[in-house]
């Protein structure tokens, strides 16, 4: 057993001020997500917009926009085969025969409208009459707006200092789970000789009121630290990954976002609206839909769907083709810099602070988090007074092998 104590020591003493770091970063960060939550934040609140940020796609990929959650659904009664000839029809009429990129419903100012994009122009359709409502310059993607989650992101991933600094927190995620499963184990030793002499009760005092919380806490806590400690990790290498590759990108010149949509072909359009609108009312869903968009996305036909209410409003996007729901990672998606696309990225930070699961795993990650700042903290007065103990007796160096059960082993290390 002195074998995992020491390695829990020593890994222990190496990164205890960096998880002293993280835990409080990521309390704070989570703070910040159940008050904005409970608040009922509105779309627009840049907290709000920093929390869904990058869920729904890449820039290119992602159709709903934060006007989506407050705007009325389509009618349920809408002809949307009808709407989609009439904003078609206007199309060719005002554009000829330039390539559309994407043709979308939607309600706009309380009325059915209709929107296509061809060659950076953004034209507006009356969804019923087919009047020509505006024309310009194409919609640009949502802007980031400065946030307090995203400002104390920077600092818990570290990445205020450089992008480099994510190999510390790769190093520092492996230390860390070295440091749970190593408690697991000797826990779990300690509490199989406790068994074997008639003391199986989880929880015990053994030396000191310190000693005895650090094995509580960190007995209740080890799952819940595990789980973020692993997925902390992953999202760490991942970032790191995808730093590498933007470099790389930066050195040959080529910007990683290329469009990758292709030329709708009108007479497919209406059969791709078929196939997406049944493929939604198969999912056997009751939310009312509020945009739907054709495009054509790395080669595949997609019928795209904005729909639900409120803060539940979801995008789900289906294969125009064959009524198959797509992710975010697809064969023939362009390379996204995460090493296994976007949608585990994405399912790892969802992972990562809890809401995977809803409300109940943001509290386990909250819990996750004061439970690490609680045996960092605890850890370093118990490794003080153990230091402590042994400088009294000669012994100064900062790391040792514990020699309880093998006296042969009297050597510092």
């Amino acid at each position: 057993m002195q074998y995992f104590r020491t390695a829990h020591r020593i890994a222990a003493t190496l990164i205890v001020i960096v998880t002293l770091y993280l835990s409080v970063t990521g309390l704070m960060i989570q703070g910040v997500d159940l008050r904005t939550l409970f608040h009922h934040a509105p779309a627009s609140d840049p907290n709000i917009m920093a929390i869904r940020e990058s869920f729904d796609g890449p820039a290119d990929y992602q159709v709903i926009g934060v006007p989506d959650y407050t705007a009325p659904a389509l009618q349920a009664s809408a002809d949307l085969n009808f709407m989609l000839q009439t904003v078609m029809r206007s199309a060719r009429a005002t554009l000829g025969d330039r390539p559309v990129r994407y043709v979308e419903l939607r309600m706009l100012d309380g009325k059915p409208a209709g929107q296509v994009e061809s060659e950076g122009e953004y034209v507006l359709f009356d969804g019923l009459t087919g009047q020509l409502l505006s024309r310009g310059s194409s919609r640009s993607g949502e802007q980031r707006t400065p946030s307090i989650r995203n400002n104390i992101k920077w600092y818990h991933r570290m990445t205020i200092f450089g992008n480099w600094v994510l190999f510390i927190n790769v190093m520092v995620g492996i230390g860390l789970v070295v440091m749970i499963l190593t408690g697991i184990a000797l826990y779990w030793k300690m509490w199989r000789t406790r068994k074997q002499i008639g003391s199986s009760g989880l929880f015990w005092v053994g030396g000191d009121w310190k000693r005895a919380m650090h094995r509580g806490v960190g007995f209740v806590a080890a799952a819940f630290l595990l789980v973020v400690a692993l997925s902390g990790t992953w999202l760490a290498y991942e970032s790191l990954y995808l730093g590498f590759y933007m470099h790389r990108m930066a050195q040959l010149h080529t910007s990683p976002n290329k469009d990758v949509s292709s030329p709708l072909k009108d007479s497919e359009l209406p059969r791709m609206l078929q196939v997406t609108l049944d493929s939604e009312q198969s999912k056997k869903r009751a939310s009312p839909i509020k945009v739907v968009r054709l495009r054509y996305y790395a080669g595949m036909p997609q019928g795209v769907v904005v729909a639900g209410t409120g803060d539940d409003t979801r995008q789900l996007v289906f294969n125009a083709a064959t009524g198959r729901v797509v992710s975010e990672t697809e064969p023939g998606y362009p390379p996204t810099g995460f090493p296994f696309g976007w949608q585990d990225h994405q399912i790892a930070k969802s992972v990562h602070r809890g809401d995977i699961i809803g409300m109940p795993g943001r509290f386990m990650d909250l819990f996750s988090g004061l439970a690490l700042l609680y045996l960092s903290i605890n850890g370093i007065a118990l490794y003080v007074d153990l230091w402590t103990e042994r400088n009294r007796e000669g012994h100064k160096k900062l790391f040792w092998v514990d020699m309880q059960e093998h006296p042969h082993l009297e050597t510092e290390i």
